[in-house]
Formats: C-alpha cells, structure tokens, sequence
C-alpha cells in the first residue's frame, strides 16, 4: 500500500483546499527511518508544513549523500523514486509553509 502526503490550506475567506498531494512506493520506510524523516512524514498529521520542512530537506541531504542507504530499497527500486518523492514534499512544504499536513 502507498502513503500520500497531502497539503491543505484551510484560509477563513477561501474553501479548504488541497495544494499539494503525492504518494510514495511502498517499501521505503527503512530508507525513511535511516534518512531520519520517518516521523516527519508518518506522524506529523495536522502540523504546518513549515514545521517539517527542515527535517525533510535533511533527509533529502542524507539520501543524496549516503550510497549506502539505497541497500534499504526494496529489489526493483531505485534511490532515484526516494530522493524525488522526498524532494518534492520538501520543496511543497517551504513553498506552502502555513499548509496543515494530512497524511494517508
């Protein structure tokens, strides 16, 4: 099963409004835990993106600076779906900083 992290704003004079939405593979969690973005990601439901958004551009560091973290992938996967699904949550966070995280 696939985890999706969303970004929704939730403005007074606008409808609540997902502005970002992606989904990883499944089978990255080892990579996640050893990247240091496991609770980031998976335990940070109704957080601003802001207050994760550090924690995600250090792990996008780490899976950029780290060969070895890509013996955690599952066979068939590349360290290249890791690094893009972790980048593009970091770069949605900063860009949408007040945006509530919902996760699923």
């Amino acid at each position: 099963m696939s985890f999706t992290f969303q970004l929704v704003r939730e403005d007074e004079d606008s409808p609540r409004a997902i502005v970002f939405e992606d989904s990883s593979t499944p089978g990255l969690v080892p990579v996640w835990e050893a990247a240091g973005v496991y609770d980031a990601l998976y335990n940070s439901d109704g957080q601003l993106a802001r207050d994760v958004s550090r924690r995600l551009a250090y792990g996008v560091d780490r899976l950029n600076d780290d060969p070895g973290l890509a013996n955690l992938l599952p066979p068939g996967l590349s360290m290249d779906v890791a690094i893009r699904f972790l980048d593009n949550v970091t770069r949605a966070c900063i860009t949408h900083g007040a945006a509530r995280i919902q996760t699923r």
